[in-house]
């Protein structure tokens, strides 16, 4: 695939036909040499990609672009000093979620909002989801994995041309399936489907760099811009901690380190910094 939008913007870009994970293959390329701040691999047919937790993420070919790039500076790394730089790794994630967020918004019509579910998924509701506090479907995952030099590989994998018989679960969607527009793409292997990849790496891809400067220039508008774009703030939820135990409470607001902030109805708040969110009517 060509993706012209993207070359001219990022300083490398790889794409491969296929490839048993971008994060595997880009941490791999990133150790053997010099790649810059920047570089994207992505491909249309990812065979072995994992998300959080280890879990299989496997779409159809031609259908969804699984895509890695590589940050090599953000804040101070993963002990950052809050006087220097209050803007900690655990704050990447939800930024590349607000990047997804920005790229994907534009292909939705009036009452669809794109945004990101905490800690690293993005979903698209509708007007029933949002009263009813629900956080829509999954329109993309996202993975960051630190390197041992500091830099982090941030993969995201995005569900573009999915039919809706095809999707994985039936808490995901697509663009196709959820009626964003999509230029009239019905494949990724075809021209319409490849300017489509094309935009949206490109918007991402934009956006994300901007916002990782952002995060060291202005740290408070960076974490403005990710609580703006938050689908979990203000709703009630379950937490489900790794241990097995689950606590109900209301998500208020998110920590110094990008953890959650839930407060609890019998007094007091938790804050969650792994485990997974779900959110309760």
């Amino acid at each position: 695939m060509e993706l012209p939008l993207t070359r001219a913007r990022l300083p490398r870009v790889l794409w491969r036909e296929s490839s048993p994970s971008t994060n595997a293959e880009l941490r791999e390329l990133a150790s053997a040499a010099e790649l810059p701040h920047g570089t994207l691999l992505a491909t249309a047919h990812q065979t072995a990609g994992r998300g959080r937790l280890d879990r299989g993420w496997v779409t159809p070919p031609a259908s969804a672009v699984a895509s890695s790039i590589l940050i090599r500076s953000f804040g101070a790394g993963p002990d950052p000093d809050p006087a220097a730089d209050p803007l900690g790794i655990g704050w990447l994630p939800l930024l590349v979620g607000s990047a997804m967020t920005a790229a994907l918004q534009p292909r939705f019509g009036e009452g669809m909002r794109v945004g990101v579910k905490w800690p690293n998924d993005v979903h698209v509701r509708d007007e029933e989801d949002a009263v009813a506090g629900r956080p829509g479907k999954k329109l993309c995952g996202i993975l960051c994995e630190m390197l041992p030099d500091g830099s982090v590989i941030v993969g995201a994998g995005i569900n573009l041309l999915i039919d809706e018989w095809d999707l994985p679960t039936e808490r995901a969607t697509s663009l196709l399936a959820a009626g964003a527009d999509v230029g009239g793409a019905q494949s990724l292997a075809d021209p319409a489907g490849a300017g489509l990849a094309d935009e949206v790496l490109d918007a991402y891809a934009g956006e994300l760099l901007r916002l990782v400067r952002l995060a060291t220039s202005d740290p408070g508008a960076a974490r403005a811009r990710v609580a703006r774009h938050s689908l979990t703030l203000g709703t009630e939820v379950r937490v489900h901690l790794p241990g097995g135990e689950t606590i109900d409470g209301r998500a208020r607001a998110l920590a110094a380190d990008g953890s959650l902030t839930v407060d609890l109805p019998t007094g007091g708040e938790l804050t969650v910094s792994a485990g997974d969110v779900e959110h309760l009517r």
